[in-house]
């Protein structure tokens, strides 16, 4: 990490959907906040005998608002042999985040004021970028009685609840759920898939108000039930990883009628979007929750983010050791591959314009869960990623920073990725390749 207080930027090209900036721009950066944005600030001019005033040449290279991840997992408590928050927090910076959002399946769940002060503290002292929590919607993740809502929605790090991994099988406890959400002013982040405890829950004849499917077919289901929950109490829903044509369907649907768009948005995911279940040979399909579907299924999660249906793009970054894995453990790393999977598929294609990218993985992500971040206007804290947009590589999960190395894209090649960042104006991530451009002033 560089602790220059001063930074100035020079010749890249910025793109602030919210700001409506798209072009060649200098940028300077004074005491973690934006303070100049224009076509050209001489360097000479922002010199004093004071302040250094460090340089970044960024010709050819683009400047986005730092990305937000709005699902991840570093595991801590409970599993830190396979993620902890100060390398998920590397990784995170070297795919271009500056702020992520950690859901609560850890080992004891976040479902505690204590529990969420304590990772809050660590996460500042350990984490290069920004980190947010999801608490649990119930006591231990369990699913029977409802946690410390009020408490939990009071803590500055908790930005929604969730049950990560489960959904609230009884309706009339996501009701009570809903509710309490309203009347708080908290955004819940549902979980809308089959799990071995809703399994489990609906054995014992547990009311998820609907006829259910076969198992991890209820996606769909869950989504339609939460939605009448949500027009019913008023209160704001944020979808996870959704992964079915039937569930786009349904929140096109209740946006159309109900006109929330504001208040119902929804993700999806790196590998819903380019992964099916029929690319792989029987047996060899990527474990995951929800599970790879059909390619129609994924034909209609990439016209939901190319219609700008799909709210944010999010890595659903799973950390897993090889033995987890070899046992079934759902979930795929995602953070140090998730931009360069965009700009490969989506945005040099010509798919996806640079803007709309922008609002999926940082303006709208920010928006939804009220963080800090999403644009680089004067004023606003300097989050920021510097993206060399032609750098070509190879996916190789042995140079991750993270701790796991569970990722279905080794070897792919990939064009374009983050090569410097900036968290609260401290250059907190730089690749080698653009140290020749980096200068810490006089």
């Amino acid at each position: 990490m560089t602790s220059m207080r001063r930074w100035l930027i020079r010749s890249a090209h910025l793109t602030d959907p919210a700001s409506g900036v798209d072009g060649c721009r200098d940028v300077l950066i004074e005491d973690g906040i934006v303070a100049h944005v224009a076509e050209q600030i001489i360097p000479e001019a922002v010199r004093d005998r004071q302040e250094r005033v460090g340089l970044i040449e960024a010709e050819g290279l683009w400047l986005w608002p730092g990305l937000v991840d709005a699902h991840v997992h570093f595991r801590e408590p409970g599993f830190t042999q396979k993620e902890t928050i100060a390398s998920g927090g590397a990784a995170a910076v070297r795919g271009g985040y500056t702020s992520v959002i950690c859901e609560p399946n850890t080992d004891p769940p976040i479902d505690s004021s204590e529990l969420v002060r304590s990772l809050d503290r660590k996460a500042r002292r350990d984490s290069p970028a920004r980190v947010y929590f999801k608490a649990a919607m119930t006591q231990g993740r369990e699913g029977l009685r409802l946690a410390a809502l009020e408490e939990l929605a009071g803590e500055r790090s908790v930005v929604a609840l969730s049950d990560d991994g489960d959904p609230v099988s009884s309706e009339a406890l996501m009701a009570e759920i809903c509710g309490a959400a309203a009347r708080l002013g908290v955004l819940l982040s549902p979980h809308c898939e089959d799990s071995p405890r809703a399994l489990a829950q609906r054995e014992a004849g547990v009311s998820e108000g609907f006829e259910p499917g076969a198992a991890y077919s209820n996606e769909a289901h869950y989504i339609e039930r939460d939605l009448r929950l949500a027009q019913r109490f008023g209160c704001r829903m944020h979808f996870s990883h959704v992964s079915l044509a039937r569930s786009i369907k349904a929140i096109e649907s209740f946006r159309r009628d109900c006109e929330a768009r504001g208040k119902v948005t929804f993700e999806v995911s790196p590998h819903h979007l380019l992964l099916s279940a029929v690319d792989f040979e029987p047996g060899q399909v990527p474990s995951v929750n929800p599970p790879l579907r059909s390619s129609s299924d994924r034909e209609a999660v990439q016209r939901a983010l190319l219609d700008g249906v799909a709210d944010a793009i999010a890595s659903d970054h799973a950390p897993h050791t090889p033995e987890d894995k070899a046992r079934g453990a759902c979930g795929l790393i995602g953070l140090e591959t998730t931009l360069g999977l965009v700009l490969t598929h989506f945005v040099h294609t010509g798919r996806l314009a640079a803007a709309d990218a922008v609002r999926l993985m940082s303006t709208q992500p920010a928006q939804i869960f009220g963080l800090r971040g999403g644009s680089l206007a004067v004023g606003l804290a300097a989050d920021a990623v510097l993206i060399d947009p032609g750098e070509q590589w190879q996916v190789r999960a042995a140079d991750f920073a993270s701790l796991s190395r569970n990722t279905p894209y080794e070897g792919w090649q990939l064009k374009g990725r983050a090569v410097a960042v900036l968290v609260g104006g401290r250059l907190v991530y730089e690749r080698d390749s653009l140290r020749d451009r980096v200068h810490s002033g006089s």
